[in-house]
């Protein structure tokens, strides 16, 4: 697929088509393309990632304070979020809206899995996640499901409004209010929670913000509220 760029060298998304031809272009090994959003842009029910395994997100995108909503059922795929792998990127101003339904998990309201150094800036998610699981915890994050063991997120003046439901026993044993599962590095600076969640209070992996998942995982959080 052919993309021109203007000549401020960043990629202008103003509709679903511009969001596809962006995931296409970042998901085929041009990983580090800066984008910035100037409408408003509905998914709908079409499920398009930013990031793979292959070619994880690592540029500026800048929602410019636009909302992005998803209508998604993924049916039963796991690892379900706008942007499906990042890894030295920087996600500032964008708000998500919508619903994400799934009967697996690794479910997200902006990220499924961060590597590497990253920073969430002036976000917004107001995604209601649901999962069916019945395998396992739902391990869903109202702003991220997963950050790795070499991974280092840093998430300023971030808000979460989404509610997160899981249908099962299992599946209620596994959630964050912001972050499911934080092996790495986690510092939240000037964040509020205020969704709702049906997570088991007494499991090991349900937390307001982040639970740690790996011993030798660190959770910062500086004027973070609930």
């Amino acid at each position: 697929m052919a993309v021109t760029f203007n000549k401020k060298d960043y990629y202008e998304i103003a509709s679903k088509e511009d969001w596809k031809a962006f995931c296409d272009l970042v998901n085929s090994g041009q990983n580090a393309v800066d984008a910035k959003m100037t409408q408003d842009v509905d998914l709908g029910e079409d499920i398009a990632k930013v990031g793979t395994s292959n070619s994880p997100y690592g540029g500026t995108f800048d929602g410019q304070n636009h909302v992005l909503t998803v209508n998604w059922d993924a049916g039963s795929a796991n690892d379900v979020a706008p942007f499906g792998r990042v890894k030295g990127a920087t996600i500032k101003n964008l708000r998500t809206e919508g619903a994400i339904r799934s009967d697996g998990y690794y479910l997200g309201g902006l990220i499924d899995e961060a590597y590497g150094e990253n920073t969430i800036t002036g976000c917004v998610s107001n995604v209601n996640i649901t999962s069916t699981t019945v395998s396992r915890w739902c391990g869903t994050g109202g702003l991220i499901s997963y950050i790795s063991t070499d991974g280092r997120v840093t998430i300023n003046d971030c808000l979460v409004t989404g509610d997160i439901n899981a249908t099962t026993d299992e599946g209620q044993k596994g959630m964050g209010g912001f972050v499911y599962a934080n092996n790495g590095t986690c510092t939240m600076n000037n964040c509020l929670y205020a969704g709702t969640n049906n997570g088991n209070n007494n499991a090991s992996r349900t937390s307001t913000f982040t639970t740690n998942t790996s011993t030798s995982a660190t959770l910062t959080l500086n004027n973070c509220h609930y």
